[in-house]
C-alpha cells in the first residue's frame, strides 16, 4: 500500500515488522498461523479511515526475522505487549486490537492483563477456547514436528480457506512458501506445540474480561470449529456479539465487506469513536 511505511520494532524476541497507515487512535491487526501481515490487505485502507493502522509481522513470519529464541502463543502475546509499549500505540487512547486464530489469542490475553489500554476487541477465530482432547492433541504434537509440517501447513491452509480472493489466494500461497522455508516452519511449528501448552487455555480467564469484545466465525473453520470453540468464546465472553459468516478461517480475507460491515457497526459503539 503507498502510503503504509513499515517499522521495525525491537523486541525480546528480535526485530518485528510493524506495517503503518493512517492518523488518531490506533487499531492493532493481527495475523494467524502461517500468514503475515498482508492476510489483511483487503480490510486495512478501509480500517484506516480515522485511525491508525499498524499491521504486525508475528517473529518470524512476513518480513519479520525468525526469532532465535521460544516462538509460539503465549511467547507472541508477550511480544505484542513489548510493540505497544515501544510504538506507543496508545498516545491517542485505547487500542483496539483484531486478531485471527493465535492472533486472536495474543490480543485477548493482553487485554485480561491490561484492560484499560484496550477499547476494543475483535477477535477472529481466536485461540484459547479449544478443550483438547486426544485428537486434537494428537494433531498439535503432529504439526508440532516440522518434519510433518513441511508437508501438511500448505495443505491444511488449503483446506481452511473456503473463498478463494486474491487476498486468500495470496495468503495460501505464503503458507506453501513458509512450508518450504526451514526456519519459518519451525516456527509455525512452535505454535503448533504451545497450543498444548495450559497457558494457552483461557477458558477460566475469559470470564474477567472487561472490553467490549465483537467475536467473527467462519461456519466452515475446520481448525477452530464456530459448533464448538465459537459457542463456548461466545458463552465465556461477557456481553460478546457473535457475527457468523459462510466462509472458513479467515472472514476478513474471504469475505471482506460483509466482515468490514460487522466491524465498523462495532466500533461505532466505543466510547473512542
Amino acid at each position: 500500500m503507498s502510503d503504509e511505511h513499515t517499522r521495525l520494532a525491537p523486541t525480546s524476541a528480535g526485530p518485528v515488522a510493524c506495517h503503518i497507515r493512517g492518523a488518531g487512535p490506533a487499531i492493532v491487526l493481527l495475523h494467524a498461523s502461517p500468514g503475515d501481515a498482508r492476510d489483511y490487505d483487503a480490510v486495512a485502507a478501509a480500517l484506516a479511515d480515522g485511525r491508525t493502522v499498524i499491521r504486525l509481522d508475528w517473529p518470524g513470519y512476513g518480513d519479520s526475522p525468525a526469532p532465535d529464541g521460544p516462538a509460539g502463543a503465549i511467547r507472541f502475546a508477550e511480544v505484542l505487549a513489548e510493540v505497544l509499549a515501544e510504538l506507543r500505540a496508545d498516545e491517542h487512547g485505547p487500542v483496539v486490537l483484531v486478531g485471527n486464530s493465535v492472533g486472536g489469542y495474543a490480543a485477548l490475553a493482553y487485554a485480561l492483563r491490561e484492560p484499560a489500554r484496550v477499547a476494543g476487541l475483535v477477535l477472529i477465530a481466536p485461540g484459547g477456547f479449544t478443550r483438547l482432547n486426544p485428537v486434537s492433541r494428537a494433531v498439535c504434537r503432529l504439526m508440532g514436528a516440522p518434519a510433518a509440517a513441511r508437508w501438511l501447513l500448505g495443505p491444511l491452509a488449503s483446506v481452511y480457506t473456503w473463498r478463494r480472493t486474491p487476498v486468500a489466494k495470496a495468503a495460501l500461497r505464503r503458507a506453501y512458501a513458509a512450508a518450504r522455508d526451514p526456519r519459518r516452519r519451525a516456527v509455525a511449528s512452535a505454535v503448533w506445540r504451545s497450543f498444548l501448552d495450559p497457558a494457552h487455555d483461557l477458558r477460566g480467564r475469559a470470564p474477567e474480561l472487561t472490553v467490549p469484545v465483537l467475536l467473527t466465525w467462519g461456519r466452515g473453520d475446520p481448525v477452530l470449529p464456530l459448533a464448538s470453540d465459537g459457542r463456548r468464546a461466545a458463552r465465556l465472553l461477557p456481553g460478546a456479539r457473535l457475527v457468523r459468516f459462510w466462509c472458513g478461517h479467515e472472514p476478513h480475507a474471504e469475505m471482506p465487506e460483509a466482515w468490514l460491515a460487522a466491524v465498523g457497526t462495532f466500533l461505532a459503539t466505543l466510547p473512542s469513536a
